[in-house]
């Protein structure tokens, strides 16, 4: 792994089991990100982006399991460490941020007893008074008045539980990051704030952040590099603007072409047809039954791999090989 690279996914693959042929959720995925970047992951739903956060966090349950691959983090890897070894890591150098905040809380403990067993879980000997005021110095980083921590979470909106989880994410000073559509079934407004939260967290803290969602506006919004998945694969990799500029894969194309602009006028286009049964994915290009350049006896055929097309832009398609 490169030096300038913090965390590298290399070829991993996710699967979870049924009672016919497993579903290949996430198949040889390889992906790395730098120490301070935000680096967006993008898809449609079932693409299998919080597969692939869940596996990076080692918190995939049954029926799923890692089929193959390694996850090196500041060059150790994760699945070779043992549960106890990648516990002390766990929220300390490694925190996650999960989908749906309204959930994630303990809906029968006070917020402050939250944040604080998530410290306590690696910093032992902290006194009452200590504690008291990291856990009013996290709330306050994250926009929340120290009232906060008396409260219980069906107390709190959408955005102040969100606002919440991102304290616990931060309360030990992490290296990476995990934020898994961490707007998911908010209002735009409060979008924009966690979105401009997590790009202060990064300042602040120096943190590597992957940044999860479906939503290609928000990507562009913070994100330093973009990586598009589609059907369990990386369809296309590369910094965020010149992604916006030129798209080099057709599903690429399509999610960025529906994406409204207040800059000029477009007709917004949507993606004819579904995202593959993956437990039995088309040959060749997943991507070719939908593919608008489609090239019968090619891209149904072989499977293109994901390759530098140019500096810092990777792409697996057809048409930018050869």
């Amino acid at each position: 792994m490169s030096a300038e690279y913090f965390l590298s996914i290399q070829n991993l693959s996710v699967y979870y089991a049924t009672s016919t042929v497993p579903v290949r959720a996430v198949e040889g995925v390889t992906l790395s990100a730098k120490k301070n970047e935000i680096l967006g992951i993008v898809g449609e739903s079932g693409c299998g982006k919080s597969t692939l956060a869940i596996a990076t966090f080692r918190l995939i349950q049954p029926p799923g399991y890692i089929k193959a691959g390694k996850v090196v983090f500041d060059n150790v890897d994760i699945l070779k460490l043992s549960e106890e070894e990648f516990r002390k890591t766990r929220w300390d150098r490694v925190s996650l941020i999960p989908q749906s905040s309204m959930n994630a809380l303990n809906p029968v403990m006070r917020i402050e007893r939250q944040i604080e067993d998530a410290i306590r879980a690696h910093r032992r000997g902290i006194s009452k008074t200590e504690m008291k005021k990291r856990v009013e110095e996290l709330l306050a980083s994250v926009g929340l008045e120290p009232r906060v921590s008396k409260m219980y979470p069906h107390e709190l909106s959408g955005g102040m539980k969100q606002r919440v989880i991102i304290a616990m994410a931060i309360a030990l000073s992490p290296d990476l990051i995990i934020a898994d559509e961490p707007t998911t079934a908010l209002d735009v407004v409060v979008q924009k704030g966690i979105l401009q939260l997590l790009q202060d967290i990064k300042q602040n803290l120096e943190s590597t952040i992957i940044l999860i969602t479906h939503d290609m506006a928000a990507q562009s919004e913070i994100a330093d590099r973009l990586a598009v998945m589609y059907a369990g694969k990386i369809a296309e990799i590369g910094e965020i603007n010149a992604m916006f500029k030129n798209p080099l894969h057709p599903y690429t194309q399509a999610l960025q072409s529906a994406v409204p602009s207040i800059v000029e006028k477009k007709t917004l286009k949507g993606l004819s047809g579904l995202p593959p049964d993956l437990r039995n994915p088309p040959a060749g290009c997943n991507f070719h039954p939908r593919c608008p350049y489609y090239m019968r006896g090619k891209c149904d055929v072989d499977e293109p791999k994901l390759m530098e097309i140019k500096k810092g832009r990777f792409a697996a398609c057809h048409l930018q090989g050869d």
